[in-house]
């Protein structure tokens, strides 16, 4: 049976997912591996992975959580997590995350178990930053400005050929070829970046087109970089827009208000100012621009995202920065500012930065300029 609850007095379990990852790792201290059993108590925690895992992470973890492996409680690797589970704890009610695996929890409720839902995040904590954490994402999006440096050099130094595609050399200048050197420059500071956006033309109208094919002079390229270190785990967010050579005049004015926006919308930025607040602000300076958000043809174009996402263990986490969330800012939320215009007959325009919110208002994490024109 799967019951709500406002609160978790039962014993809490977590099961290691993409979508408990992040959670888990700021519990224990530490990144864990792909399988993993978090059991947390009122007081003290267990965590329970392999056998071979089990002394790495003895040496890793927070303190108070004891690490033991399924032969330690008299299982086996392949009983999995409902005989681990069964094992260690005596209570005969859980409390579990909305995300808890289907499979797990019919195990359990055969077993006799009640599993209670909890309306909570499994820990909040992660939206205020501590010093370590802010300076994990920092490193990563000094990773981010570096690559992005890199990306636009390398546009900057393309010929413009005759066909208006750029060219390094006898070779044409692909999103591919710039995705590449992205990737190298973020290697070398022990980063990665999965889906990086390199989107020129029309497929820069789309704000998640990675974007493909020769790049083209007098055309927007959105440039997308968020990298996650491979040694902290905490990831960093930039996008910058540039045109390679004089860009069209419905471009520039595209650009200026958006960048306008970010400046306004990063100049009200401070503990105890509403999410939705920043965004209106930008929302309201690129109407007034005369940028309309609007559906034509059944395609939506304008201002069509939010203006920007919590950074931390995920790439997106709370808080959120849009219409939708009326929540106040806090010190040591580090969050995107990104606004973007999307026509197709024009392109794409994004600008974003990850910046920490403070008491009087923010910090820019890794400075990069911002210019159209290359």
């Amino acid at each position: 049976m799967l019951t709500k609850m406002n609160t978790c007095r039962k014993p809490l379990v977590l099961i290691q997912s993409s979508e408990t990852a992040a959670d888990l790792q700021k519990l224990c201290g530490t990144q864990l591996p792909e399988v993993a059993v978090f059991i947390k108590k009122s007081r003290g925690a267990t965590l329970i992975v392999s056998e071979m895992e089990s002394n790495r992470l003895r040496r890793s973890v927070n303190k108070n959580i004891t690490v033991i492996y399924p032969e330690n409680i008299g299982s086996g690797w392949k009983k999995g997590p409902a005989d681990w589970i069964q094992r260690t704890v005596t209570e005969k009610e859980l409390t579990v995350t909305p995300d808890f695996p289907l499979g797990l929890a019919e195990e359990l409720k055969t077993s006799g178990y009640k599993l209670i839902l909890s309306k909570k995040a499994p820990c909040p904590i992660r939206e205020i930053k501590t010093g370590d954490e802010i300076e994990a994402v920092r490193q990563s999006q000094r990773a981010a400005d570096a690559a992005m440096r890199k990306a636009i050099g390398q546009i900057a130094s393309a010929a413009i050929g005759r066909d208006q595609k750029l060219r390094m050399g006898k070779s044409i200048l692909t999103s591919e070829a710039v995705r590449a050197t992205i990737g190298h420059t973020l290697l070398d500071h022990d980063c990665i970046a999965a889906e990086t956006i390199v989107a020129c033309g029309p497929a820069s109208a789309d704000p998640h087109e990675r974007g493909e094919g020769p790049l083209l002079a007098g055309h927007p390229i959105v440039i997308d970089i968020f990298p996650r270190s491979g040694k902290t785990g905490y990831w960093g967010d930039i996008t910058r827009t540039v045109c390679r050579g004089p860009a069209p005049a419905e471009l520039k004015k595209q650009y200026n208000a958006v960048k306008a926006a970010q400046a306004a919308q990063l100049k009200a930025v401070k503990a105890g100012v509403w999410a939705d607040t920043i965004h209106k602000i930008g929302a309201d300076l690129m109407k007034s621009r005369g940028f309309k958000t609007e559906t034509v043809n059944d395609s939506p174009q304008g201002f069509i995202h939010g203006t920007g996402h919590g950074v931390g263990l995920e790439i997106h986490e709370a808080p959120r920065i849009s219409a939708a969330n009326h929540q106040k800012l806090r010190a040591g939320h580090i969050i995107t500012i990104e606004p973007g215009l999307y026509y197709p007959n024009i392109g794409g325009v994004r600008i974003e930065d990850t910046i920490l919110v403070t008491r009087d208002g923010y910090k820019m994490l890794a400075p990069c300029e911002k210019k159209l024109e290359v």
